[in-house]
């Protein structure tokens, strides 16, 4: 069972994907912005981490340079997510880029698709 880091500072959609994501059989912790995902990821090494762009403390592209940053995170598979276009700024490395709102019927196999990538850093951006 893969375990999957939901990193979403509304906690209705948080919850959403928490369900989704459950009832899909993964494992799923989450945090409320970046800093509280760094905390957790300090604990535990997830498979994935599903996470928003726009977040109080510490947003999404600087918690993706930090994850990036540790020697044991390099490799960590990170979907982006936002309600507003891809930024300009975002790493062209980063795994996969995820318009919001999104429909599950695009959100799982997209899921399904980075969790079956050979985890080498020869994953390109991607977006669905």
């Amino acid at each position: 069972m893969s375990t999957i880091l939901v990193v979403e500072d509304e906690p209705l959609i948080r919850d959403v994907l928490v369900a989704v994501l459950a009832d899909e059989g993964y494992s799923v912790v989450t945090a409320g912005d970046g800093q509280a995902a760094l905390e957790v990821l300090t604990r535990e090494v997830p498979d994935l981490v599903l996470m928003d762009v726009m977040m109080p403390r510490l947003d999404g592209p600087a918690t993706y340079r930090v994850i990036r940053s540790h020697a044991h995170l390099d490799q960590l598979p990170v979907i982006l997510m936002s309600a507003v276009a891809r930024p300009m700024d975002l790493d062209p490395a980063i795994t996969a880029f995820l318009r919001k709102p999104f429909d599950v019927d695009d959100l799982l196999p997209l899921i399904e698709s980075v969790l079956s990538r050979p985890q080498d850093g020869s994953a390109q951006a991607g977006s669905a």
